[in-house]
């Protein structure tokens, strides 16, 4: 299958010329922003393992890659879905996304089976069954079965690599793992799951159940005598059956997770997905702890107040998730650590407001803890502004969400940050009848501020009259007001060394309301 349309002469011409320019511009930006267009799809059968009623399943994944990419030695991302292991599939939309961003970023992504429940009675029985026998904890074949697969995955790039040409031009040095939910638990146990020991010391030390699969490095793949290891895994919402199996020496973790979340905890709890309060679940906070406590680099970004992913969240905001794990597997797969005492800081830190078509904007960057020897590379994204200098100049287009990621490297570390550009509607205050219309003839300066403000044109007929002056951030809250008497130049001193730096919304109103209103930056 393929999500390319087959385009016509004219169009596959204007096509590749714009691959052309964007690979020009944007060849920094590779692997940070999408800089494909499309992407094409391919489906191939990697393995084949007995499901829980004894039937045999068939394993298949989706590969995408960059419609247009002559590049070799490319890294490889494998995703797995999420559905509580009784659910889910490689074509539901949030795995679409996740996959083709990442292709359009230019990695080879693939989306694998793995073999679910057809239901959670199912699962159930299969739970209940172990806590029959006393000690022998059968429900740990829930987790095993797609372990075998997700190795059987990454086994099947390093043979297609060894045997087969390397069909997909990868570098089997940098193959990443990852997933949501218990997509995400199930890379977290390939990668850190790695004893059998470890996985017995769950049911006093018996291996019963993973002995009736094959054993503990048994997989579901064609080719078994290849290594399953990875480079990192990088996932959002799963967890570990114990955090004591994150040791020194182990792979890089790359997390994103709610600290609402009730199904997969953020920290200990149970497994709300299978319905089961006998055994706890670690998750991403967690992770991340035991992973610095061992030396292991991790990064977690903390999706506050957000339950378990849902379609609720948005895509905008998904792929804002997306970009910041990017951010940090731009790292790993450059042989950097994002884990170093380099620090970014960029100003806003955050969000920045903009209107459309309101002039250039800059955005700045600061670097800590370093000799002033770091590069700094600037991508927006969709990539239309890039730069390698202090600072990324763009001009705002349209209302869409858009992102700026900001990545500084030294001496083999890397960190970055990506900065959030959202719409900021015009004035939007109800000017009732009597009131005075907008008025967009008031110029206000310097942009950025610092410790005044000019302003020039305010309309002939307050002259002399009071006008109050208010500054609010964006939630609302007043941090300036002043009445002054009006003129047609006026100069304002601002209390900038008491406000945080950032974006901040001027309102001038006069006796009969408020006649003009506009972003302004203090810093």
């Amino acid at each position: 299958m393929s999500l390319l349309k087959k385009p016509g002469i004219t169009s596959l011409f204007l096509l590749l010329t714009h691959c052309f320019v964007v690979a020009q511009t944007c060849a920094e930006c590779r692997y940070i922003a999408p800089v494909f267009d499309s992407v094409t799809v391919s489906t191939v059968k990697f393995g084949r393992g007995a499901r829980a009623d004894g039937s045999m399943q068939d394993l298949y994944m989706d590969i995408y890659q960059p419609y247009g990419d002559t590049a070799i030695n490319r890294p490889l991302a494998i995703f797995a879905f999420g559905g509580a292991f009784v659910t889910g599939s490689r074509d539901d939309w949030y795995v679409v996304l996740v996959c083709e961003h990442l292709a359009r970023a230019g990695y080879v992504v693939a989306s694998i089976d793995y073999r679910i429940y057809n239901d959670a009675g199912e699962l159930a029985s299969e739970v209940a069954s172990g806590l029959l026998i006393s000690g022998v904890p059968y429900h740990m074949r829930i987790f095993f079965r797609p372990m075998q697969d997700m190795r059987a995955a990454v086994q099947y790039f390093k043979a297609d690599y060894a045997e087969l040409g390397n069909t997909y031009r990868i570098d089997t040095s940098r193959i990443l793992i990852g997933g949501a939910s218990s997509g995400g638990i199930t890379a977290l146990m390939v990668a850190y799951c790695d004893k059998p020991g470890e996985l017995g010391e769950l049911g006093a030390g018996s291996l019963v159940p993973i002995d009736a699969l094959g054993g503990f490095y048994s997989t579901s793949g064609f080719y078994p005598t290849y290594s399953w290891k990875a480079r990192a895994v990088f996932q959002v919402s799963g967890a570990l059956l114990s955090d004591d199996w994150i040791e020194p020496g182990d792979i890089p973790v790359i997390s994103a997770h709610g600290n609402a979340d009730d199904i997969v905890p953020y920290g200990t709890g149970p497994f709300s997905g299978l319905t089961l309060g006998f055994f706890n679940m670690y998750g991403s906070a967690v992770v991340d702890s035991a992973a610095r406590a061992n030396g292991v680099c991790s990064y977690l970004f903390t999706m506050e107040g957000k339950g378990h992913p849902s379609e609720s969240f948005g895509i905008e905001y998904l792929k804002s998730v997306v970009y910041r794990l990017m951010l940090r597997m731009h790292a790993v797969i450059h042989d950097r650590s994002f884990c170093c005492p380099l620090s970014v800081e960029t100003t806003p830190t955050d969000t920045l407001f903009y209107q459309p078509h309101s002039g250039p904007q800059t955005v700045h960057a600061q670097l800590q803890h370093s000799q002033g020897q770091a590069h700094i590379q600037w991508c927006s994204i969709d990539c239309f502004e890039t730069s390698s200098g202090p600072g990324l100049t763009f001009e705002p287009r349209d209302t869409a969400f858009k992102y700026v990621a900001c990545i500084a490297s030294e001496d083999g570390c890397q960190d970055a940050e990506l900065i959030t550009l959202r719409y900021l509607p015009p004035d939007t205050v109800n000017i009732a009848a009597g009131q005075h219309p907008a008025d967009n003839n008031v110029r206000v300066y310097p942009v950025p501020a610092t410790g005044e403000l000019n302003l020039q044109g305010i309309p002939k007929y307050l002259n002399g009259k009071d006008m109050l002056i208010t500054i609010s951030d964006v939630t609302g809250r007043v941090v300036f007001s002043q009445r002054i008497a009006s003129s047609g130049n006026m100069n304002v001193k601002l209390p900038c060394a008491s406000a945080q730096p950032g974006c901040y919304v001027l309102s001038l109103a006069a006796t009969n309301g408020v006649f003009h209103r506009q972003l302004i930056l203090l810093q």
